[in-house]
């Protein structure tokens, strides 16, 4: 079979999108994205992201399968984009640079290996910045090469910075370069290397190191999207390259001591045979034990092994979230970069309305929340003047894993609990935004904290909740779902449920208490600030809640 020169990784990128994490952040400090790339000899799948506003640099993974070949290649390196300026809506252009991606294969028998990159990659792009989106093409002026499209989204900050370098062939070597937090550095700790991988290539856990079981994290999908019932479990690599299911607890370090300025160098494969891989997502992290590194959130997708099944862990959509069997109760959800808020509606013995808070750092991928469910009491209520509440009541632990956008596992006081997002108009999840449709998610007045609002609209309907106190300083909740035919002016009445399911009680289904509490009135001045009437006739001045 004869050479197949690659041509370089020359990419062509149309129509790709950048999703701003916060309509105020015109700077990004990360961008992450998915690219793909066909033509008749190769197809290609690009992930990567990178840290900075200009220059921004991270670290990119390409997955490229010839025709003539019957495995995939993948390896990583590092990538830096220069000139992109998001400061204000407009043009944008720039360039950017795959580094070490210019190589060559060689196929022989059907399989495919790499010969030494030959140098870098170096493309121009040009596009529209909107304030919110932009759509960009690249171009490196090979007409020979694929054209790429994809997403792209900004988020938020990285715990700590990485490099990775990776070939992966019919064996898989895969290194990672770390540098710990400035505020990390001098303190004891320790490195550690895990995968998540489907539970079909993972060696059953050793009972010594049996922990309390973590719910799935993701369920294998295959190359084209399709989703499987092959869960996504926690593993690390044993001494014969195998991987083999662990708990959280009993994750073995790479490497501990103290943290020093160098950082890290990390062999995270050394040599290993894809197969025995194929389809896990490894991740390296760092703290004081396992249990804070996955709880603080202080870990990074290093690199996902190409196979016909793969895991790739990824967070939750924001929005209304509930179990479709235990109706009357539900969660609030909105992530942020790598942080959640979770609100959980429900009642207390009395069947009076109850709520209770998480909120903190996610881990692997934003899949993964381990955290504290609190309470809080004597705060401010609908119509009263600002009453700061109580200090935090710890009310048990929580977990939330993801094992996709729309479905999930909640472990707290109650039990374990599946999850999913509620369509809660027949338009459903799916439904394109409406022109000047404000942001869903938690929504406040910063000088009246203690008190807050979560929204979402789907199609022509908005549903939204109020957390905060009676009259006593119990907290309570209110919900207002009705149609919203003027998208700026909500005009409607607040909700009030009881006698439903407590915390760790049965399922009760909750009754009306009073289906006209008080009038309710927003008028949206933009996507993130409004006016909202309260029932005494004064208002308060809300906007989106950062956090």
């Amino acid at each position: 079979m004869p050479t197949l020169a690659h041509r370089g990784m020359a990419m062509a990128c149309g129509a790709l999108l950048f999703a701003a994490a916060t309509a105020f952040a015109q700077v990004p400090t990360r961008i992450s994205g998915t690219l793909t790339g066909s033509d008749a000899f190769e197809t290609d799948v690009i992930t990567f992201s990178c840290d900075g506003a200009d220059p921004c640099v991270g670290n990119f993974a390409l997955r490229a399968k010839f025709v003539e070949c019957n495995n995939a290649i993948t390896f990583a390196d590092v990538i830096t984009i220069t000139g992109l300026s998001l400061a204000a809506p407009g043009p944008i252009s720039g360039t950017a640079r795959f580094a070490n991606a210019s190589f060559e294969v060689d196929g022989h028998n059907g399989v495919c290996t790499t010969s030494p990159p030959t140098g870098d990659v170096i493309f121009t792009f040009t596009g529209t910045w909107n304030g919110t989106t932009a759509t960009v093409t690249f171009n490196t002026g090979n007409v020979d090469s694929p054209i790429f499209s994809g997403t792209l989204k900004v988020e938020g900050a990285p715990p700590f910075a990485l490099k990775v370098t990776a070939s992966i062939g019919t064996t898989a070597t895969v290194r990672a370069d770390i540098t710990y937090r400035a505020q990390d550095v001098g303190s004891a700790g320790s490195v550690y290397v895990f995968a998540v991988a489907p539970i079909t290539q993972v060696l059953p856990s050793l009972l010594k190191d049996a922990g309390p079981a973590m719910p799935p994290l993701a369920y294998a999908k295959t190359r084209d999207g399709k989703e499987t019932t092959v869960a996504c479990v926690l593993a690390q690599l044993n001494g014969a390259g195998q991987l083999q299911q662990v708990s959280a607890s009993s994750l073995q370090a790479f490497v501990t001591g103290v943290l020093g300025s160098a950082g890290q160098s990390i062999a995270v494969v050394n040599g290993v045979a894809t197969a025995q891989i194929g389809g896990a997502t490894f991740y390296v992290g760092y703290g004081a034990n396992p249990q804070s590194m996955i709880s603080g959130g202080v870990n990074r997708n290093v690199v996902t092994v190409p196979a016909a099944l793969e895991c790739k862990p990824s967070p939750p959509q924001t929005g209304w979230w509930w179990n479709s069997t235990e109706g009357g109760r539900g969660y609030s959800i909105e992530v942020q970069g790598n942080h959640i808020f979770y609100a959980a509606y429900l009642y207390d013995a009395q069947g009076n309305a109850q709520w209770y808070v998480a909120a903190g750092n996610t881990s692997i991928d934003g899949s993964l929340f381990t955290g504290d469910l609190l309470k809080f009491a004597g705060g401010q209520t609908l119509g009263g003047a600002f009453r700061a509440p109580g200090a935090a009541q710890p009310s048990g632990a929580i977990t939330l894993a993801f094992s996709e956008a729309t479905k999930g596992t909640m472990v707290w006081p109650g039990g374990t609990v599946s999850i999913e997002r509620f369509a809660f108009t027949p338009a459903g999840l799916n439904v394109q935004p409406r022109i000047n449709q404000p942001e869903g998610g938690w929504w406040w007045n910063p000088q009246e904290s203690g008190r807050g609002f979560f929204m979402e609209w789907q199609g022509d309907s908005v549903d939204i909740a109020g957390y905060m106190y009676d009259d006593v300083g119990n907290p309570v909740w209110y919900l207002s779902l009705f149609p919203t035919p003027d998208i700026l002016n909500y005009t409607a009445n607040w909700l009030l449920f009881g006698n439903g399911q407590t915390l760790t009680g049965p399922y009760k289904p909750a009754m009306p208490i009073n289906s006209n509490v008080a009038p309710l009135s927003i008028q949206f001045t933009s996507s993130t600030t409004a006016t909202m009437t309260l029932p005494n006739g004064r208002s308060t001045q809300l906007v989106r809640y950062r956090f």
